[in-house]
């Protein structure tokens, strides 16, 4: 299947983007790198506002920081600049009320915390109370989702659009799915050989792969407790929560298997990078990425996170070589139509609607 081509805009937008902090492993950082990078490819000129960033990660021709420490402070911070004056257009990526333009890519906080006490009823709860952050985050959701809060919403799944106007009623009209978009060139090239060698793998080793910081919520010890049941004592659980010693295409590379039994996710692009990758896939009906998965054809979606019996079962059957090359073709075609200048284009496509639409 061929890459998708990218679709020119009718003007050059200046665009402010809002994200308060760089992390190396954090998939909406890796978004906003890929996005910024195809909308500057495409002659848009783009500015980040942020508290830091790393000099390494930088394709944008400005970065203004912010002085604040918080959620809220930023929020306060960030809308007092004169960012109108400045720009056509303001995207955060963070929950800013009175930008024109909010992608949920980190989904809901007041859903991740409902997630998190279903799968740990006292545990979680107890998570939830020591961390005031949660109140804050919480409180500027219920201020950013209101008509007046923000113009239009992007999210990265029905999921979490669904979500929003259930718990919000947020106009239905006014919110955008654009799923995450992955260079899939990059990603469907990696090294094998390579990639063992850097992990200290042997070439008999069975390796399930996990890709996540956090290791609650993208379920680290449901993946470990899984690993103890399976037959294959071969079998290695790699899991990547910090910059690994070697770049991540050849990682995926030296993977059978891709396994996030996340407990809550509105679209981890980690799905897509495997999928590039050749990888059968392995994630739960908590990440909105599953909503682009055909069960049985180029991956597999468990209805609970924590659903171990499913997942021995599919460990123990993907243990077959044939059985996960005839998962390769199809996983790769998946990804090549979530690739990067489709998500490009559709979040263009998003710019002229708030072009046509009342501040």
């Amino acid at each position: 299947m061929a890459a998708t081509e990218l679709t020119k805009s009718p003007r050059n937008w200046r665009i402010a983007f809002l994200r308060r902090r760089f992390s190396p492993t954090g998939g909406a950082e890796r978004y906003l790198l890929r996005l910024a990078s195809g909308l500057m490819a495409s002659g848009h000129q783009i500015t980040l506002y942020c508290e830091d960033w790393s000099p390494r990660e930088n394709p944008f021709q400005a970065v203004r920081k912010i002085d604040s420490n918080s959620p809220e402070g930023f929020a306060r911070k960030v809308m007092a600049q004169p960012l109108r004056d400045r720009h056509d257009i303001i995207f955060s990526l963070e929950r800013v009320p009175g930008c024109d333009l909010y992608r949920a890519g980190d989904g809901l906080h007041a859903d991740w915390l409902a997630h998190r006490k279903s799968f740990a009823p006292v545990m979680g709860r107890i998570r939830t109370w020591l961390r005031p952050k949660n109140r804050q985050l919480c409180d500027l959701e219920a201020k950013i989702f209101t008509p007046a809060g923000v113009r239009r919403v992007i999210c990265n799944s029905r999921f979490v659009a669904n979500q929003i106007t259930k718990r919000f009623q947020y106009p239905i009209e006014r919110i955008d799915v654009v799923y995450n978009g992955v260079p899939y060139q990059q990603f469907s090239k990696g090294d094998r050989a390579l990639g063992r060698k850097a992990l200290e793998l042997a070439e008999k080793d069975y390796v399930v792969l996990l890709v996540g910081a956090g290791s609650e919520r993208k379920g680290h010890a449901i993946a470990r407790l899984a690993m103890t049941r399976i037959r294959n004592k071969n079998a290695k659980l790699v899991i990547v929560d910090t910059p690994p010693p070697v770049a991540m295409p050849h990682v995926y590379a030296a993977a059978d298997v891709f396994i996030l039994p996340t407990l809550y996710d509105p679209f981890a692009n980690v799905t897509l990078e495997a999928l590039a990758a050749g990888l059968p896939v392995i994630t739960s009906a908590q990440n909105g990425a599953s909503e682009i998965i055909t069960e049985g054809k180029n991956g597999f979606v468990l209805p609970r996170a924590n659903d171990l019996k499913k997942i021995v079962t599919l460990l123990n059957d993907l243990e077959d070589s044939a059985r996960r090359a005839a998962l390769r073709e199809p996983a790769q075609a998946l990804a090549q139509q979530h690739d990067l200048p489709r998500n490009v284009s559709e979040t263009l496509a998003v710019f002229e609607k708030l072009a046509f639409s009342p501040r």
